[in-house]
């Protein structure tokens, strides 16, 4: 049981004496070990000595776990000598051991010197143990320790005090001797500063003064220079003002002697107008007694239209065609016939009188050039039985004549209808009008030279022979005034003027292809400048035209030629040229609407409410819409959508696809040009997408098929130059896409070589300086095909290319040389 006087610190040393005593009979010789005491916050180090069987020193130290800075030992030397000694008084000293030599022939007595020394051994440790643990020793000797700590303490404390004292009177001088330094600084830098300012204030005084002569030598120029300046303005003024009343003078003098050269020229003027009024005159009363001459030797035939026009209510549920239905509430028919043919007639639905009014030429147009068709085909049977006109007349002069009977019909036509129309509000439906025009014609005897024909071929050997203003002059302008007086006399109804004029024109010009040399595939080789002579002509005719005056003399031309007729689209590029700002921002206004109407359309058919709807709706829709037109606003939607991310683009190819299949099926032609539009709108789609290369690849090459057929038509028409224009623009536009190696590349290269060698050398550069321009023509092929919009057809009265193309033409594609 511990000692109650024994204090933690004594138990926690009788600890480590105790686990000294343990570990010392396994330590070496002499020790050194470390162990924990009780609290486990310090160590205790112990030096044990075994030789003297006794423990030389223990300390104890601050654990290497532990946080403190500060650092003690408990030193216990002095009780640990104390045991020591006693345990040497009862332990005798050891003699140094002298190392045995045991005997070789006795090993017992070695055994026995063993055991007698281990056994002394033994006893000096255990009783060494005994006296080792003496607590009242051990107690006594920290008592003193503490003692003399304590005075130590006082010490220490009276040492810290002095030392204080002497760091606080250090720090009060250095305060002293650093408070004056600063004042001392202070004072410099004050002196310093005045006499800083004191400078500043003498320079600023200088600085002013030179300041000040400069400015006053500043304003002395100034002064001096404005007065000069003064002088100078009024001379000048003077100068100018002389200047001035000398150029009002002399332009005076000019005004009056432009006034006097103006009144003399107005004079020439009119006196030379009279003059040629007179000769005018005297000529047309000379070539009226010629044609009364004339008249009196022609065989005269003449053609009656006769029909009625009908302005009725539309058919209740009926809607307009177009590219939009809408809702119909009037019907126009047109009935004509003639003593040779039967009944033809023409009828059109209409949303209101402002659409019938704009449509009546296009509906009189149609009943017209079928009734005119029909008459000349019966001149046609006619002469196969040695009877009719065309025994007197050859097909150019018979043709010219149902082309004057198809513009007067038209006309007369047009003008009952308008008349219904306009008493349409006025009266009870179901109105009807009769009208009858009657087309005569003259034709002198074969021989004689003013015959049409002899006229004509005069005409052309004079423009062989390069007499281009004779040509005119003397053959095709008297031929054009009097088929113009022809054309509106006896007329019933108002017609565009110059009719007459350009139908001339045209029968010159399909007599020239009639009489081609050899009759050969190819036009005449003067067929070209004959063209040209025309478009001077028709242009120096219509020069003086109103505004939107021509547009309805080319839809007379359109129904009367044809829409592939040279003539009539030279007529309708110069009434798209007459059209004023006004009619172009309305069409292209009308155009918006509809171009707006139709992708709302098409947005509500892909993306319905229910599908039941968009069934019934599209059913209808489709049964009312041309397939051109919804192939129309399939490409304007995509052409929104391709500008879109990927999915936007997948969107995009789908409806150009469905567009194209729909032309295919309306064209019943996989290789027809009417697919150009969609197919280039498909591939440059298609080319956006690095996926979708190969895709596009095919649909080029379909192009190229496509334009190949485009170049063939040209060379049937006697066209090789413009046949190998597009040849070589196709293979340079797509070369590049599809590579040159690309079968469809390598014979269009070849065709188009092959046939570059028939040519001219001329022809060759026109062709080479042509085909620079490749990506214009292809696209100009592209769009000679594509549809337009309605506002556009019922302006211009334009068929479809497509149409044309059907029928074994090149449509409105001209020659590209």
């Amino acid at each position: 049981m511990q000692d109650p006087h024994i204090s933690t610190r004594d138990v926690t040393t009788s600890k480590c004496l105790h686990a000294l005593r343990r570990c010392r009979s396994q330590a070496p010789l002499t020790h050194v070990t470390e162990f924990p005491l009780y609290r486990g916050q310090r160590t205790c180090r112990a030096r044990v000595n075994c030789a003297s069987d006794g423990l030389d020193e223990v300390t104890t130290m601050p654990s290497t776990a532990g946080t403190t800075q500060r650092r003690q030992e408990d030193t216990v030397h002095e009780g640990v000598q104390d045991f020591h000694q006693q345990a040497a008084v009862g332990v005798p000293p050891l003699i140094p051991l002298v190392p045995l030599q045991p005997s070789r022939t006795n090993t017992m007595a070695g055994f026995v010197w063993a055991l007698v020394i281990l056994g002394a051994v033994r006893l000096g440790r255990q009783q060494a143990e005994d006296t080792f643990l003496d607590y009242d020793a051990i107690r006594e000797a920290r008592q003193q320790r503490l003692e003399s700590d304590k005075e130590m303490y006082a010490r220490r404390l009276q040492l810290a005090k002095v030392e204080a004292q002497q760091k606080a009177e250090e720090a009060s001088k250095r305060i002293t001797t650093a408070r004056r330094r600063t004042e001392e600084a202070e004072k410099r830098q004050q002196e310093k500063e005045a006499r800083y300012k004191r400078e500043a204030e003498r320079e600023a005084v200088r600085l002013s003064a030179i300041r000040d002569a400069e400015k006053r030598a500043f304003e002395e120029k100034e002064a001096q220079a404005a007065a000069e300046l003064q002088q100078r303005v009024e001379i000048e003024q003077r100068t100018i003002a002389e200047q001035q009343r000398r150029a009002r003078a002399e332009l005076e003098r000019q005004r009056r002697e432009a006034e006097e050269r103006r009144q003399a020229a107005v004079l020439e003027k009119q006196r030379a107008a009279e003059a040629r009024e007179q000769e005018l005159v005297a000529q047309r009363a000379q070539r009226e007694a010629e044609r009364q001459a004339l008249r009196r030797l022609q065989k005269s035939f003449a053609v009656r239209v006769e029909g009625s026009v009908t302005i009725d209510k539309a058919p209740k549920g009926s809607v307009t065609p177009g590219r939009i239905p809408r809702e119909a509430t009037l019907q126009l028919a047109v009935e004509m016939s003639t003593a040779l043919t039967s009944e033809t007639t023409a009828s059109e639905l209409y949303r209101d009188t402002g659409d019938a009014s704009s449509g009546a030429v296009e509906l009189a147009g149609k009943a017209a050039a079928a009734v005119v068709d029909q008459y000349h085909s019966a001149l046609r049977l006619q002469n196969m039985t040695g009877q009719g006109a065309l025994q007197h007349m050859g097909e150019p002069e018979a043709q010219h004549w149902m082309r004057m009977a198809c513009c007067r019909s038209l006309a007369t036509c047009a003008g009952s209808l308008q008349g219904l129309l306009q008493s349409h509000g006025q009266k009870a439906a179901g109105q009807t009008g009769a009208f009858q025009v009657r087309t005569e014609y003259g034709v002198l005897p074969a021989d004689h030279p003013k015959r049409t024909e002899a006229q004509l071929d005069l005409a052309v050997a004079m423009l062989e022979a390069g007499n281009t203003t004779s040509c005119a002059d003397s053959v095709l302008k008297p031929m054009m005034e009097q088929n113009d007086q022809a054309f509106y006399q006896g007329l019933p109804a108002p017609a565009p003027q110059h009719v007459g004029s350009v139908l001339t024109l045209a029968h010159f010009l399909d007599h020239m292809y009639h009489h081609r040399p050899a009759k050969r595939v190819e036009a005449s080789p003067w067929y070209e400048s004959a063209t040209s002579l025309v478009q001077q002509l028709i242009t120096q005719t219509v020069q003086d035209a109103p505004k939107d005056s021509l547009m309805p003399l080319a839809q007379y031309m359109q129904h009367a030629l044809g829409h592939d007729h040279t003539v009539t689209n030279i007529m309708l590029k110069l009434a798209d040229a007459n059209l004023s700002t006004a009619t172009k921002a309305r069409q292209q206004e009308q155009q918006r609407l509809q171009e707006a109407e139709l992708a709302a359309q098409l947005l509500e058919e892909e993306w319905p409410d229910e599908d039941e709807v968009r069934a019934a709706r599209m059913a209808v829709r489709e049964e009312a819409t041309p397939v051109p037109e919804r192939a129309w606003a399939l490409r304007n939607v995509a052409s929104t959508l391709a500008l879109g991310g990927p999915g936007e683009r997948a969107r995009a190819r789908t409806l150009l696809e469905k567009a194209v299949t729909l032309k295919e099926q309306w064209l019943d032609d996989k290789e027809h040009p009417g697919l150009l539009v969609e197919l280039d709108a498909l591939s440059s789609v298609l080319e956006s997408s690095a996926e979708w290369r190969a895709d596009a690849g095919a649909i080029r090459a379909r192009m190229l098929r496509i334009l190949s057929l485009v170049a063939s038509r040209f060379l049937s028409a006697g066209e090789t130059a413009s046949a190998v224009v597009v040849l070589e623009s196709a293979v340079r536009q797509y070369e590049d896409i599809l590579g040159i190696r690309h079968p469809g590349i390598s014979t269009l290269s070849k065709k188009a070589e092959k046939l570059l060698e028939n040519l001219e050398p001329e022809q060759r550069e026109q062709v080479s300086t042509r085909c620079r321009q490749a990506a214009g023509i292809v696209q100009q092929i592209i769009q000679t095909f594509a549809e337009k919009p309605d506002v556009y057809k019922q302006a211009t009265g334009k068929r479809r290319s497509v149409d044309l193309w059907s029928e074994g033409g090149l449509g409105t594609l001209q020659p590209f040389l």
